[in-house]
């Protein structure tokens, strides 16, 4: 139980649909003046709930359209809430964001972005859920009988994050490669002279997009992320097929997959539509628990719309 509230930082199977949670840096991206994104996951072990993980973001761009300053300012807020063994540990995570973006060209397509956050963090424990199921640690498949430490019905940690990111945004590419610091983590919810501070995270990510043969896009996704030396990689890229050519409209189908160091292999697919993005995706797992014939079932849902001016220069990608 104790390894379970020291978990690792939950991972989404679609990280590049959620700007703010790969960088503080990107709040007031994308060719639109602000968005929405959202992404639900929820894992499954053996036909029982072990995780539910909801995200929700919101970004725009601030005096964009000063005439005498192309610079601007992006603000925006997101919430995570995490649910693990069917609601025995609640941890939500509140941040607000803001990034100062400086262009680098007279044609406003290069900038550099650096970006600050503030999240606060709180866990919850429902003790009266407390079982020897609940014991269960799915990282090695043994069972973790909890201590007589004193539980903490609820925990708070109150953290900054920042960020690096430069993005080249043009009428035929998209570009973005960025390095960010994240201290948030889960709280303690033990009193144990044993508890440590969950030192910072450090993450790099390479986001590409681009057209080939006219109408068609690839897109390139990677990621690496650090914490207590504790590394892992997400890797992958999708092909996007237009959906009925309109002159002035973006519709497209893209299909992907990615790969998740030592958990698993994740298809997807997405569906833009002008200011709409839809995905689904599914985990299908390398790990231990399907070594050990545990069956594992995690589907991934996400939903974005973009609104206010469009930029119409700029190539609409997923990344929006």
């Amino acid at each position: 139980m104790l390894q379970v509230s020291k978990a690792q930082d939950f991972v989404l199977s679609q990280p590049f649909t959620a700007a703010q949670y790969l960088s503080p840096a990107s709040v007031g991206n994308g060719v639109y003046g602000q968005r929405i994104q959202s992404n639900f996951r929820t894992q499954s072990i053996g036909g029982s709930n072990y995780a539910r993980n909801l995200v929700v973001g919101w970004d725009r761009k601030y005096n964009r359209n000063a005439a005498e300053q192309a610079n601007y300012i992006g603000i925006g807020g997101q919430i995570i809430s995490e649910q693990l063994l069917n609601g025995l540990i609640n941890t939500n995570y509140i941040t607000l964001n803001t990034a100062y973006h400086l262009f680098l060209d007279g044609d406003d397509f290069s900038n550099l972005a650096i970006g600050m956050g503030i999240t606060y963090a709180q866990t919850t424990l429902d003790r009266s859920k407390l079982n020897f199921a609940s014991s269960y640690n799915p990282s090695n498949g043994s069972f973790d009988i909890p201590s007589n430490e004193i539980f903490l019905p609820n925990a708070g940690r109150l953290t900054v994050n920042t960020g690096l990111l430069y993005t080249k945004h043009s009428n035929d590419s998209y570009f973005q490669l960025s390095a960010n610091g994240f201290f948030f983590a889960k709280p303690d919810v033990t009193n144990s002279p044993y508890n440590e501070a969950p030192g910072m995270r450090t993450a790099v990510f390479m986001n590409l997009e681009r057209y080939f043969n006219s109408d068609y896009t690839f897109l390139l996704h990677g990621a690496f992320s650090s914490r207590n030396k504790e590394n892992s990689y997400f890797v992958g890229g999708s092909v996007s097929l237009p959906i009925k050519y309109e002159f002035d409209h973006d519709r497209r189908l893209y299909l992907g997959c990615f790969y998740r160091q030592n958990d698993a292999i994740v298809p997807t697919v997405n569906i833009l539509m002008d200011n709409y993005i839809f995905g689904i995706s599914y985990d299908i797992y390398s790990n231990g628990l399907a070594a050990a014939g545990l069956r594992s079932n995690s589907f991934e849902l996400t939903f974005s719309k973009s609104f206010g001016k469009r930029k119409q220069e700029l190539m609409r990608t997923l990344f929006d």
